[in-house]
């Protein structure tokens, strides 16, 4: 249908009151509510259901008759749709196996059973005894059957019904499995078509190919290996990976695969299946999917699935040495935090793991309160690369002894892991080959299951944190996260000292896809060649885990001006400003967002020295402490008040007497709570909580936080 067509249908049947046919659903057109043309409000005329339908996403189907039909009546829509679909031929009911009869019987004594009840509640509703509301009288009629169902079983016979308008024929052939009387395929068909649904097709909801386009990728295939796939009655064990990778990869020539005689001998000549038979196999697939996949595993063996629809798992099995292959991935904790001083704000914080695939060792981790961004993947990155002290400050017993370079770090597409920033800290880490670099390698868009060896780990920790942390966020009722919100009690560094412990006592697991082994013994089984190198780590090193600009400044006589204020150092008067050509040199500069009260200074990639905001300098010679953030909305604050946005005298005033009010408020707060303690209220019976009732959640942690440990230290610095 083109463009023009499209066009006049629109101008001519998209009226209020007209009706439509599509996918198989009757619908009625209601007058547009929405502001948009392009938007189309329709009524289902089964379940009185109303929905809004974008108008292109009408006609995106290759032929018109699987378009939409468009008629100003019932009974025009239902000529119409005779006349494009056709029903098919009448079959006599002694053909069709007796079950089939009884059930076909079944539907229709439903179906015109409800119908003459809601007839009878209509006239009701006209002699003004109530109401008439289609939906909640399908429940009723539906529960005063003999034997009750549920409203989704009517909505089913009842679209049985109306599709072949009551014959009980038509219906009983229609409940006929989908492979009845089909067309046989030989086994090469079978995994020619499978091989391209498991790795194009299957891949989730969002972004996946329209049978059309998928049917047109096996054409292109066929063409490509001239009628030739791989039969498996000539595989020994299993369908050979590499070779299916070399059908599919268009940069190797056919007929170098061809002429090797070993390659060859796998390969057998095939006819590629209709267009027809693919449709309905393709839809059988996408409707049943777990019975396709026990088809798949019948006929090609799990093998073939898991390669397929399991990728994570070559990488396991293809690892032979630890740092080969390492994925990272971020995970928004199942748990809320308060605040260190009044313990009411609440917050959820965001976990980066990096874990090696040989050993299933957990390399590093990062725990902070921002989204994923730069600072996340780097932060792990550094916690991942040198030994691990991070356990043993916080008073945790056990070894955690992996760590090294990654050779492979496994991504997803996130903004941030494309960084300028994460390539130039992957490049540099093996400062011009004394050490191994990072291949940076990204997993393809929607296909979240590579990294399923990650995901299964953050399930793990899920399940523990609901079952143990208080604050956690058990369920997916809407009244669970609330509750979570009102239960929680622990700080960042209480659960980032569980995270810890957590993490320890894994690395000592046996595992049984580990033969038994720990992560920790698997990684030490895996150093027999040797440890791993890492560069020391050295200032200059240490600025590349900041987040590095693409921008550049130059020196002048007040400094380096970025972020409004103005950076110097003692190092900056040996620092060249011009060149030999006499314009003046560009510095990049890194950066750590938490605190941009110093830069480092960069040229040719060699470290400058820091320098210090001259705004912020106190007193004492020391610099306030200042976040990229704090920054920011102190400049959005000013400009709502009407002040000077770089008024830095200003904000300091304003920060100082925060401090103070804040302080104060701590302290009288710590006052109540030494003086509650020195005088505790009598628990009530049965209870640890004497004002609540809820068990003692000190109690509870005691498992796994040390009472001796400082809550209110700060939080572990992630550079």
């Amino acid at each position: 249908m083109t463009s023009s067509t499209h066009k006049d249908a629109l101008e001519k049947w998209l009226c209020p009151g007209f009706f439509l046919y599509w996918k198989g659903q009757r619908y009625r057109l209601l007058s547009n509510e929405v502001s948009d043309p392009m938007h189309l409000r329709v009524e289902d005329i089964a379940t009185q259901e109303r929905f809004t339908f974008r108008v292109e996403t009408l006609f995106l189907l290759d032929d018109d008759a699987s378009g939409p039909i468009f008629a100003p009546s019932l009974e025009a829509l239902q000529a119409e749709i005779e006349r494009k679909c056709p029903p098919p031929t009448l079959l006599h009911p002694e053909g069709l196996p007796e079950p089939l009869q009884q059930r076909a019987d079944h539907i229709i004594s439903v179906v015109e059973t409800i119908e003459k009840l809601l007839a009878d509640e209509i006239s009701r509703s006209r002699l003004g005894q109530g109401e008439f509301r289609r939906t909640q009288a399908i429940h009723r009629a539906c529960a005063l059957l003999p034997e009750p169902i549920q409203p989704s079983t009517y909505y089913k016979y009842h679209h049985y019904y109306q599709a072949y308008a009551g014959d009980p024929a038509q219906i009983a052939a229609a409940l006929r499995r989908t492979t009845y009387n089909q067309t046989k395929m030989d086994k090469t068909q079978l995994l020619f078509v499978d091989t391209h649904v498991l790795r194009f097709y299957a891949r989730g909801r969002f972004m996946r190919p329209r049978p059309a386009t998928l049917y047109r990728l096996l054409q292109s295939t066929f063409q490509r290996t001239r009628g030739q796939w791989i039969a498996p009655e000539r595989c020994e064990k299993q369908v050979p990976e590499n070779l299916v990778e070399e059908l599919l990869d268009p940069r190797i020539p056919i007929q170098v695969i061809l002429e090797n005689p070993e390659k060859a001998r796998w390969l057998q000549a095939f006819e590629l299946p209709s267009r027809s038979w693919f449709y309905q196999y393709l839809r059988w697939f996408e409707h049943q999917p777990e019975q396709g996949k026990a088809v798949i595993v019948a006929r090609h063996g799990k093998e073939l699935w898991e390669r397929e629809h399991l990728v994570f798992d070559t990488f396991i099995s293809r690892a032979t040495l630890p740092l080969q292959y390492v994925f990272a991935d971020h995970w928004l904790l199942d748990c809320f935090i308060v605040d260190d001083v009044h313990r009411n704000t609440v917050d959820r914080l965001w976990l980066t793991v990096l874990i090696d695939a040989y050993s299933r060792s957990i390399l590093g981790l990062a725990l902070l309160s921002e989204n994923p961004c730069i600072e996340s993947i780097q932060c792990g990155l550094r916690h991942a690369i040198w030994p691990k002290t991070s356990h043993q400050a916080l008073g945790i017993e056990g070894e955690w002894a992996c760590y090294g370079i990654p050779q492979q770090l496994f991504l997803d597409n996130a903004w941030s892991h494309h960084a300028y920033s994460l390539e130039n800290l992957a490049r540099r880490i093996g400062q011009g080959g004394r050490y191994s670099s990072i291949d940076l390698v990204f997993r393809p868009p929607y296909k979240g299951r590579y990294g399923a060896l990650i995901e299964r780990f953050f399930g793990n920790l899920s399940n523990r944190m609901k079952e143990l942390l208080p604050g956690a966020i058990r369920s997916n009722e809407p009244g669970a996260v609330s509750r979570a919100a009102k239960d929680a009690c622990l700080l960042y560094q209480d659960v980032y000292r569980i995270l810890h412990q957590w993490i320890v006592a894994y690395q000592h697991t046996p595992h049984a896809e580990l033969a038994g082994l720990t992560p920790h013994q698997k990684w030490l089984e895996g150093l027999q060649f040797g440890y791993p190198m890492v560069p020391p780590l050295s200032p200059s090193l240490e600025r590349i885990f900041w987040r590095m600009s693409l921008e550049t400044r130059v020196v002048t006589g007040k400094g380096v001006c970025l972020f409004g204020l103005h950076y110097w150092s003692p190092d900056l008067n040996q620092a060249q400003r011009v060149g030999r050509d006499g314009q003046p040199l560009l510095y990049h500069f890194s950066y750590d967002p938490s605190d941009i009260s110093r830069i480092a200074l960069f040229r040719d990639e060699q470290w400058i020295g820091d320098v210090y905001a001259k705004e912020l300098r106190q007193p004492d010679g020391s610099t306030r402490g200042l976040s990229l953030w704090e920054h920011r909305m102190a400049k959005a604050l000013a400009h709502v008040k009407g002040k000077d946005p770089y008024d830095w005298l200003s904000y300091i005033s304003e920060i100082d007497t925060l401090t103070k009010s804040r302080l104060s408020e701590k302290k009288k707060a710590q006052r109540a709570a030494k003086k509650q303690n020195s005088n505790p209220p009598s628990p009530r019976p049965g209870s640890s909580d004497p004002l609540n009732g809820r068990p003692d959640y000190t109690e509870l942690l005691a498992s796994f936080v040390d009472p001796e440990v400082n809550r209110h230290d700060q939080r572990p610095a992630c550079h």
